[in-house]
């Protein structure tokens, strides 16, 4: 089992104990340029984990190249007392450490105010709306310097290798990418700074394995690596362009993006020295599957190691059915993108590693009271089960899943929805755990339970307007995604862009044959959501042929006519012709229970929507405190449960 997965593989001076990689990602976990003790135990948690690599995130190689502050310096010596105090925390384990270097040119994301952005040419990034300035040649050739001089400096801290990343359209494929390498000069010809790059970081470090991470797909980057292949020891391909707003998807792809998409791609790459492949690789039998086929001799699983880092020596073990299996809901880099630390929905260890207590599971345990049976209510059962406690869980509904359920059937949720209810059966299938369905839970029943804490999780309700809604058919979202009978003729959905149910009404109605109209209160259609998911449900509905109307809200219905003003111009109106009208206006917490259940000297603890409604990840964390807080867990002040 693994046979392939789990064997050494040589990389230049470098042998890796096993095939799975950490890729390089932002954890914004950095404080002042230099590694944390935050930054250390998250990536010592992988190694642990048993990782063969890990590869540390996008390191600038000068000020100009920074993505954020909170990043790593790589340019300067300030860095190297925490790369040798991370190196050492590594290698502790086995695993071996490379980091990559970095420079984005005009992919810069920055804060005002903005820093100058530098490329090849002066051409403006359409993503980002970056106007950079060419590079002078001066300027050039100290780039070259910088980059080697991060890679000593990564020599010095105790590293294992370099990758130097030429994808994703950054700086170095900015100088090969057609259209946005417009010099006369030695630096026109699309190879010179990436081979100048290569050749400068060897001599700087001639004993660390040496490599280029490229962007598989688009002709140029095939045509790079065979002009590089000789000078590395590794390749390293992933898909996406960060510098579009439809390429940026591929970066970190999401369902329904296939599983192992980037496998199809490295046939271009398989030049004779390793191959790391990555994007969207999630299960150790498929990543076995990829090296044994030979489409690549590693595989990045980042975010399936962000959501278990335990995954390897689970997997080694024959254990993958315990792995926490990463969803694909891209809160980890939507953390990321918004200069927050990372976290994960289904691991709310993740990014807490130094200061998240692990106890054992007790002896003694105790019996718990869960009220509700959505992902609040089951991550503290299964916090509970993995406590070594006794849980049942009361779900008024004819099934658990909550929210979460209801996304089974539709393009963007039904991944997601699977793999979240794969986990957690999985984790209470560990203990004792009475699941009781159609229950709805007053105080007396509650309180007839005799247990020694009762966490409630019930949830939220759709929020109603105020509104005359005359003379057509109205349903919430929820309804249509619960019951998808009624597919009339003329739709309109009013969505307000703080969620997918709105989206993924549309989807499912339209997907039954409804002429769809979606009309949107909110700036951008889906605001919410994480951009790489947006830009996918916008392909799915412009594909479909979904009416998109931006910037209008519900005002009322008579007469088979949708009502909406402008938000910008509320004297500018639009109506509609509809059957039915599906309103997705935004949630109200279902916060009954918890009051009345405390006013009978019970021990209540709330959790989830029932507080406030937010989104999955908020659920899963304060699901899973309340059941550590209940059994006494004391974490430290920032994970406790901030009171409503």
């Amino acid at each position: 089992m693994l046979d392939h997965l789990m064997t050494p593989l040589r990389v230049g001076p470098v042998e890796l104990p096993n095939r799975i990689a950490f890729t390089a990602h932002q954890t914004s976990l950095v404080r002042g340029n230099v590694p944390t003790p935050e930054f250390i135990a998250y990536h010592e948690a992988r190694a642990a984990g048993g990782a063969g690599l890990i590869v540390l995130e996008a390191t600038p190689v000068d000020p100009s190249a920074s993505l954020s502050s909170d990043t790593l310096a790589g340019f300067s010596e300030d860095v190297v007392d925490g790369y040798r105090a991370l190196s050492d925390a590594v290698r502790a384990h086995g695993t071996k450490l490379f980091v990559q270097l970095f420079h984005g040119g005009r992919g810069l994301v920055d804060p005002p105010p903005r820093s100058v952005a530098v490329a090849p040419s002066a051409v403006p990034s359409p993503r980002f709306h970056v106007e950079p300035r060419a590079l002078r040649e001066a300027e050039i050739e100290r780039l070259v310097s910088n980059y080697a001089r991060a890679a000593a400096l990564a020599a010095d801290g105790g590293f294992d290798g370099i990758e130097v990343t030429a994808g994703h359209s950054y700086l170095i494929a900015q100088f090969f990418v057609p259209g946005l390498n417009r010099r006369t000069d030695r630096w026109a010809e699309p190879s010179a700074f990436l081979v100048a790059v290569l050749d400068a970081v060897r001599a700087a470090a001639p004993g660390l394995a040496v490599g280029v991470r490229l962007t598989a797909g688009p002709p140029e980057y095939a045509e790079m690596a065979r002009t590089v292949a000789q000078r590395v020891d590794f390749l390293h391909v992933a898909i996406g362009d960060s510098s579009s707003l439809h390429g940026s998807t591929g970066v970190v792809p999401p369902p329904p993006v296939p599983e192992n998409v980037v496998a199809e791609l490295t046939r271009p790459f398989r030049l004779g020295v390793p191959l790391i492949a990555t994007s969207r690789v999630v299960d150790p039998a498929h990543a076995d599957r990829i090296v044994a086929c030979g489409q690549a001799d590693a595989v990045g699983m980042t975010r399936a190691l962000i959501a278990d880092p335990d995954l390897p020596r689970k997997a080694a073990a024959g254990d993958a059915d315990r792995v926490v299996r990463c969803i694909g809901c891209n809160a980890c880099i939507g953390h990321a993108l918004a200069g927050s630390p990372i976290a994960c929905v289904v691991n709310p260890r993740t990014g807490r590693e130094g200061s998240w207590v692990v106890p054992g599971a007790v002896a003694d345990g105790r019996s718990f009271v869960v009220v509700g049976g959505g992902p609040a209510g089951l991550a503290a059962a299964a916090e509970l089960v993995a406590l070594g406690h006794r849980v049942t869980v009361l779900e008024r509904g004819s099934a658990t899943g909550g929210q979460a359920a209801l996304v089974a059937g539709t393009p963007g949720g039904a991944e997601m929805s699977a793999s979240l209810r794969r986990n957690f059966s999985e984790m209470l299938s560990r203990g004792e755990v009475e699941v009781r369905l159609g229950v709805e839970a007053d105080p007396e029943l509650v309180a007839g339970l005799g247990a020694e804490a009762v966490i409630v999780a019930t949830g939220a309700r759709p929020f109603w307007p105020d509104l005359a809604l005359d003379g057509v058919v109205v349903r919430h979202a929820w309804e249509v995604l619960a019951d998808r009978a009624s597919a009339p003729r003329r739709v309109v959905v009013a969505d307000w862009g703080g969620d997918s149910s709105g989206l993924d009404a549309t989807e499912v109605l339209r997907a039954a044959g409804s002429e769809v109209t979606l009309v949107s209160s909110s700036v951008a259609v889906g605001e919410e959501i994480h951009q790489y998911r947006r830009n996918l449900y916008l392909e799915r509905l412009y594909r479909a042929g979904v009416q998109v109307v931006q910037h209008f809200e519900l005002a009322g219905a008579s007469g088979g006519m949708v009502r909406f003003v402008n938000v910008f111009a509320p004297d500018v109106t639009m109506e509609f012709e509809a059957q039915l009208l599906v309103v997705a206006l935004g949630r109200v917490p279902a916060d009954e229970l918890a009051p009345a259940l405390a006013a009978r000297g019970l021990a209540v603890f709330e959790a989830g929507d029932c507080r406030a409604p937010r989104s999955l990840e908020e659920a899963i964390l304060e699901g899973t405190l309340a059941a550590r807080q209940a059994a006494g867990i004391d974490d430290a002040d920032h994970l406790r449960l901030r009171a409503a």
